[in-house]
């Protein structure tokens, strides 16, 4: 399993500069939308390693196409400039009858299907590769069909889903669907994010993937308890951290994550013999 590390802002670009210098990660994840003014050479120049694609503003679902034809136009400078090993986008709402959301929405599984699959395939056609979609947070029972509909839109459009553990986790909490229900979409995909979560700060209390703590004991067990279903060749996994960026805190959680995915040939070389 390769770790990776968010690369958000530019503020943090030492700090994953850093991480890559000393080991900790091996490759970086671009917010991408953050860096189409930055010419790819200088991307090029400033991480030593492997990169990820994951774009955050497209809004694909809602956006015209002309709209969608130019952002496509200059994300491939970027993609051919760079060889991400991935690109990845999110399956959300933005707005709602022309009003703007403060957080992004999850979408009506149940009665988007349709509009969803047509403009997965548009808009991965535009890019010229394939899309990675991330899995939703689930708040409201609706969630529950997340799973099902992941897999059908994979099918249909030969896009993949970029799964999120931890927002896995917290749909668990939020409206009781079992982890075991993404088991097919792990052992089918193969990159992956993780992050801390936290509950909301009023009732009726819910978690809130907030990209700014530790790992919590839940996720790290979840992704233990699958580890055969994530760990594959080529298998990549993302950890964000979006706020109280603290270096030592962020070292100490992929170290977390490297003790899980050690390779099992490590773990047969590493084992103890007893005495005869």
């Amino acid at each position: 399993m390769r770790l990776g590390f968010n690369f958000t802002l530019s503020d943090t670009r030492d700090l994953v500069r850093r991480l890559v210098a000393e080991r900790h990660i091996d490759y970086c994840e671009l917010l991408i939308d953050n860096f189409l003014c930055v010419p790819p050479a200088e991307l090029v120049k400033t991480f030593d390693c492997p990169v990820g694609f994951h774009i955050m503003f497209s809004k694909f679902l809602e956006s015209d196409p002309e709209f969608l034809a130019d952002f496509a136009k200059r994300l491939r400078i970027y993609i051919d400039a760079l060889d991400p090993m991935y690109v990845s986008d999110h399956v959300a709402c933005f707005s709602f009858k022309g009003r703007s959301f403060f957080h992004l929405g999850e979408i009506d599984y149940g009665n988007v299907y349709g509009l969803v699959r047509s403009r997965v395939g548009l808009w991965q056609d535009m890019v010229g590769r394939q899309l990675f979609l991330e899995n939703y947070p689930s708040i409201m029972d609706g969630g529950r069909e997340a799973p099902e509909f992941f897999e059908r839109l994979m099918q249909d459009t030969g896009a993949g889903v970029l799964f999120d553990a931890s927002n896995a986790v917290c749909a668990m909490h939020n409206c009781k669907l079992p982890l075991q229900a993404w088991d097919t979409i792990i052992a089918q995909n193969r990159h992956f994010h993780v992050a801390g979560y936290r509950l909301s700060l009023t009732k009726p209390y819910i978690c809130l993937d907030t990209h700014a703590e530790e790992l919590t004991e839940d996720t790290c067990g979840f992704l233990a308890s699958r580890r055969m279903l994530f760990d594959k060749p080529g298998a990549t996994l993302t950890y964000e951290r979006d706020d109280n960026i603290e270096y030592d805190s962020i070292v100490a959680d992929l170290r977390r994550l490297r003790d899980i995915f050690v390779p099992i040939e490590e773990i047969s070389q590493n084992a103890f013999i007893p005495a005869m």
